[in-house]
């Protein structure tokens, strides 16, 4: 192998996004509230980084691996670092090349240091692999000259050709309407078909072509740890059959009652960084989070965890209560699903779900059940999956495609009366699937005015048009 040599350089940008900055999130890092490159000092890594980093990957893997990887570190005010997150573009998996055990196993970092106090705060760093060389560039955020953020980003698969899409879209951003950040992750319509969407920097709520919005100035979601000026990022919610809203924002989780906020955080629930959510037709709500399932039932919260069930890990990646009142529950180490008092685990089952954690999950009007399944070891092992009712699987992918070699859904909508699948799918767009004509169609940033790779949430409303959430503004599907 090549001497690997350190050079460093700064890259400024402004941008920034939740706690987890890149698609790689690990749950190995224990503490539960740090700030984004903060300090009057900020953290530094140790003179023998590079060194020590390159002693604890696996050396086969370093003798063939060139591209980038921009990693997120959180070091504690003592200066241990923990991997928190990380963008992978090399040639070579993140797991094979040990990243985590790479950083995780370097010593003497320099923690932040504000009024001469230390304290946690997460460090980006880039990681450029050329020629057998390592090079480092710390990424640099510049808080104070933020008045929006978005990603348009480039899409990994080619989309299909621009006279062939059926479809065209209508782009609200901040530019062109109330919209108060373009980066926005939530969106759902509430029972007066009132649309809803969670952006990096409040809520809004449309009605009738009107936008209002919801900050921490007008109500209880909270500021940014790093700028008071900023809300939270909306990074989850839904609601309920009561027609409150629900939301989670960093460690917090809000109920709004369209006129009362209730705030849920570790002083009065289990909550803590959750994943995703979901109510049942009886109106219990279901978090996922790196600690398992919490579930409040208007009154009480209880917890659903590798104690007190058959979880295979508390690393739960998504939740779903169907027709028959069965609890699935997917974990990134396997699935199970909760038959009133039997529990069924699938890890040893001949089914997909032995392959990939559930993230989503939807039922049909006949009972079919539709499922996303992530496998990130495996990308033609995940995908989108639909069980039949007379118990056969069936997988959903166009044949002779790449398209779904990256199978990071971020999410997905059946437009029954349409029979049309539409898949989020990540770094890539939108994906519209025609079931009866069994026809797929690739929306990206470079065929179609989609404004971002990174489509988060879809929605319908009661007149039957589509809307999303993407990184770069709100997006509704023209009419015919």
């Amino acid at each position: 192998m090549k001497y690997i040599t350190l050079t460093i350089g700064l890259f400024i940008i402004n941008f920034a996004f939740g706690q987890h900055l890149y698609p790689e999130k690990y749950d190995e890092c224990k503490l539960s509230r740090f700030c984004l490159d903060c300090g009057d000092t900020k953290a530094e890594p140790p003179q023998d980084f590079v060194s020590d980093f390159i002693s604890n990957l696996n050396e086969k893997s370093l003798r063939k691996i060139k591209g980038s990887i921009i990693v997120q570190i959180l070091v504690d005010s003592i200066g241990k670092p923990c991997l928190l997150s990380a963008k992978n573009e090399t040639n070579v998996k993140s797991k094979k090349l040990r990243l985590l055990n790479g950083i995780s196993n370097t010593k003497n970092w320099l923690p932040a240091i504000t009024k001469g106090k230390a304290e946690q705060a997460s460090v980006s760093l880039f990681l450029i692999f050329k020629d057998g060389q390592l090079s480092i560039r710390r990424r640099e955020f510049d808080f104070k000259n933020q008045s929006n953020m978005k990603s348009v980003g480039t899409p990994d698969v080619k989309g299909s050709k621009e006279s062939k899409l059926s479809e065209s879209w209508t782009v609200y951003n901040k530019r062109n309407s109330k919209l108060p950040w373009d980066m926005s992750r939530v969106a759902f319509v509430d029972s007066n078909n009132s649309l809803w969407f969670g952006t990096d920097n409040g809520v809004v709520k449309i009605q009738e072509e009107k936008m209002e919005v919801f900050d921490s100035k007008n109500s209880s979601l909270k500021p940014t740890s790093y700028n008071k000026n900023r809300t939270s990022s909306i990074r989850g919610g839904t609601v309920d059959q009561l027609n409150n809203k629900w939301f989670f924002a960093g460690y917090e989780v809000y109920k709004y009652d369209n006129k009362n906020w209730t705030v849920f955080d570790s002083l009065n629930s289990p909550v803590g960084w959750m994943r995703k959510i979901h109510i049942d037709k009886k109106n219990n709500v279901f978090l996922t989070s790196s600690k398992g399932v919490v579930k409040y039932d208007g009154n009480d919260w209880t917890i659903i965890d590798t104690s007190n069930s058959k979880l295979p890990s508390n690393k739960a990646s998504g939740v779903f209560v169907d027709s028959k009142e069965r609890l699935w529950i997917g974990t990134y180490d396997g699935n199970i699903r909760i038959d009133s008092d039997n529990t069924i685990e699938y890890n040893n089952s001949e089914s997909p779900l032995k392959e990939g954690a559930i993230t989503d999950m939807y039922e049909d009007k006949v009972g079919n059940l539709w499922f996303d399944l992530y496998n990130n070891d495996d990308k033609s092992k995940g995908g989108m999956f639909v069980l039949r009712t007379n118990g056969e699987w069936e997988s959903l992918r166009p044949k002779k495609s790449d398209l779904f070699t990256k199978n990071d859904i971020n999410d997905f909508l059946l437009d029954e009366d349409k029979n049309v699948l539409w898949i989020a799918l990540n770094s890539v767009g939108l994906i519209k699937y025609d079931i009866a004509n069994d026809k797929w169609e690739t929306y990206t940033t470079e065929n179609s005015n989609v404004p971002s790779i990174h489509v988060m949430q879809l929605t319908k409303d009661v007149n039957g048009t589509i809307w999303g959430a993407t990184f770069a503004g709100l997006i509704k599907l023209n009419a015919e």
